[in-house]
């Protein structure tokens, strides 16, 4: 883990145990929406978007997504909502600007509670939730983000 995102990490688990201050906060949003844009400043060319997916794929696999989330359209009884097609939902949300939409799924993998999704208050997700994800280095965050972005 690199010392920054440790930092992060120690930062939030604190925050959460100590009932943290709204600074700290605002300092965590910081940090990973900056991390967002550092890790992701632009969208990959088709060869190193090939790369990124490759390793994105043994990521996701490795880091147990596929324990709540289906890569297909349909959710196939997994806690989690399916990844299939996340692309065109973030595109309809960024106004096509695929970009911005894999600037937020980076952000909402890292840390979903506080960039939440539109499953987030949904009756058919009741009672699942996904943990944050400071364990996963940037770079391999933006394979996966990578990978989902070219789900069918």
């Amino acid at each position: 883990m690199r010392p920054p995102l440790l930092c992060l990490t120690l930062a939030v688990l604190c925050a959460s145990a100590c009932g943290g201050s709204k600074g700290d906060a605002n300092a965590a949003t910081r940090y990973i929406e900056q991390a967002a844009a550092t890790s992701l400043a632009a969208v990959p060319a088709a060869e190193e978007s090939a790369s990124l997916r490759e390793t994105g794929r043994n990521v996701f696999r490795g880091s147990g997504c596929e324990m709540c989330h289906s890569i297909t359209r349909q959710r196939n009884g997994m806690a989690g909502p399916p990844l299939g097609g996340i692309s065109e939902r973030m595109l309809e949300r960024y106004s096509n600007d695929a970009l911005e939409g894999r600037r937020w799924l980076f952000k909402h993998i890292r840390d979903p509670r506080r960039f939440e999704g539109p499953f987030a208050n949904s009756p058919d997700y009741r009672g699942a939730f996904m943990p944050p994800n400071g364990q996963i280095k940037d770079e391999e965050l933006r394979a996966l983000v990578e990978f989902l972005w070219h789900l069918p």
